[in-house]
């Protein structure tokens, strides 16, 4: 009880330190919220209002009727029509465009002919993988829906072959938002815990303050445990801060346990806080643990899964991918909250998580107990 006590007055102290420093505080409270809501918006957001440009060469009224119903996609925006094919180089080549479509002369009599296909030529700037990747559905969804319009009634119900009707499990709109958001918020949390830790030991080593806590009756895992739990108890509030915007600012489901995906965030930002009391510990001013804080941020931003798919790595990078812990609570974050997932189901990314803040949280201490005390 006495141990309990001493842990919590170090801790009550980190607290009223925090809460003078302003900056920090508004940091703490609306940095992360804005930074999830700006990220969320530029990168989450799918495929908006795309300009495109359509060389008519036809001039028909099913050419007419395709152009309309491209533009009047959420995903699409016919805004240019240039008059030949130079024209529309020109535009896709300089950026104005972003999507080009042909439509050759013969365009009318070929669709309606019904003996060969009607061709059609879709032009996608592959400078961005987001347009590169999803420009082409979304012509053809289209042009799908212009050709069900106009023969489907005529469609005999006695014909044979295979009709597939698919459908889109766990996110049924293909909302990007439904993606990227949770990964989102997995590494601004990690972002917040990472900084207050590192900065509580190197702090006291700056103002001179640190002997003076090493000499008080503290036994080592008081002090360090004193320290740290402060950055924890943040770092959790901060992710259930990012939750509630998540779930009520965008409306992303949470399909599986809350208690269960509090528990999972709870280890990740235990093994955070263990990074950051490792950093805070090997440092010796605030603005190289900030560095050092920086250049992990980049390097876990890399190989977690964040900016391509693990399975699209190096096998080196998805080696290393293995012992990130923002790896593995992505995943977690992701399949508890979409898709539903039990304990069962994403034990092997749990078990990675929680001995990852078992060791690292170890070296941090062996490393405090040699350096510091």
């Amino acid at each position: 009880m006495h141990s309990l006590r001493q842990i919590f007055n170090l801790a009550w102290k980190e607290l009223i330190q925090l809460r003078r420093d302003r900056f920090l505080v508004l940091f703490l409270i609306l940095a992360p919220t804005l930074q999830l809501v700006l990220i969320s918006r530029n990168t989450a957001r799918g495929l908006t209002d795309l300009p495109v440009a359509v060389l008519d060469m036809d001039q028909s009224a099913i050419s007419r009727e395709l152009i309309s119903a491209l533009d009047n996609t959420e995903e699409l925006a016919v805004e240019y029509y240039p008059v030949n094919r130079a024209e529309l180089t020109a535009l896709i080549d300089s950026g104005q465009a972003q999507v080009g479509v042909v439509i050759p002369p013969d365009f009318n009599r070929d669709f309606f002919a019904g003996s060969s296909p009607a061709q059609l030529q879709a032009l996608i700037d592959g400078t961005n993988v987001l347009v590169g990747a999803n420009g082409g559905p979304v012509i053809g969804g289209v042009v799908s829906e212009v050709v069900r319009k106009h023969f489907a009634p005529e469609i005999s119900t006695d014909l044979g072959g295979v009709k597939v009707y698919s459908s889109a499990l766990f996110n049924p709109g293909f909302n990007y938002q439904w993606i990227g958001i949770p990964a989102t918020l997995a590494f601004i949390t990690y972002q917040v815990a990472l900084v207050i830790a590192a900065t509580s030991f190197v702090r006291e080593k700056e103002l001179g303050t640190l002997e003076q806590l090493v000499i008080t009756p503290l036994r080592k895992m008081e002090l360090i445990l004193g320290k740290a739990w402060p950055a924890v108890l943040i770092g959790i509030l901060n992710y259930l801060l990012l939750m509630a915007v998540q779930t009520f600012g965008y409306h992303i489901p949470i399909r599986g346990s809350f208690f269960l995906l509090l528990v999972m965030a709870s280890i990740f930002v235990i093994a955070i806080v263990g990074q950051g009391t490792l950093i805070s510990v090997l440092t010796q001013s605030q603005q190289q643990a900030v560095l050092m804080v920086f250049l992990l941020a980049i390097f876990e931003l890399t190989i977690s899964g964040y900016l391509i798919p693990i399975e699209n790595m190096p096998w080196l990078m998805r080696g290393m991918a293995q012992i990130s812990a923002l790896q593995h609570f992505m995943a977690l974050q992701r399949a508890i909250a979409l898709r539903g997932a039990d304990l069962a189901m994403i034990w092997p990314h749990a078990l990675a998580l929680s001995a990852f803040a078992v060791i690292v949280n170890g070296i941090a201490w062996r490393a405090f107990t040699r350096t510091v005390v």
